[in-house]
């Protein structure tokens, strides 16, 4: 034994079998001497990764349009509500008529805005009477719809009443 080999320090390491030989640089009695992969290594390395990352394209698919239903949702919810809160806020209540609140087809909400383009908003007023015939409160329905991603038809229904005093 040498003096030379007392002295050196072993660390251990996390490489393995194949592993140790190729990436850590401790070469068995069967290599060569030559570092590095081979086209085999690489090609099967090549194939296991982008079999696993198309795996993962249904997936960006799916989040992608969760995101936009998400979006969707949203924007069609705050058209509602801005819509039927408007209503609501209303000072006169003989003001609060169909007349004065229409249904907008797609393309017509907020003159046209191309963020809104795809939203059609109704209007729904019905009044309540009580025995005498008079309008004593009155129930709105403000429904957003749209057209989702196979052409399936989406809804958001806010409702809200007004009372007389």
């Amino acid at each position: 034994m040498n003096v030379h080999s007392l002295n050196r320090v072993y660390y251990p390491t996390l490489c393995f079998g194949w592993v140790q030989r190729r990436l850590c640089g401790r070469r068995g009695a069967s290599d060569s001497g030559e570092g590095g992969f081979t086209l085999v290594e690489v090609v099967m390395t090549m194939v296991v990764l982008s079999v696993g990352i198309m795996s993962l394209a249904p997936l960006m698919v799916a989040v992608v349009r969760g995101n936009r239903f998400a979006q969707d949702m949203t924007q069609a919810t705050a058209l509602a509500e801005d819509r039927i809160e408007e209503i609501l806020n209303n000072p006169v209540y003989a003001g609060i008529t169909i007349a004065n609140f229409p249904s907008e087809a797609q393309g017509q909400i907020r003159s046209g805005d191309p963020g809104y383009i795809k939203f059609a908003r109704s209007v729904s007023i019905a009044d309540t009477l009580n025995v005498l015939g008079d309008s004593v409160m009155k129930n709105v329905t403000v429904t957003v719809s749209w057209c989702g991603f196979v052409g399936r038809s989406i809804s958001v229904t806010l409702y809200g009443r007004v009372a007389r005093f």
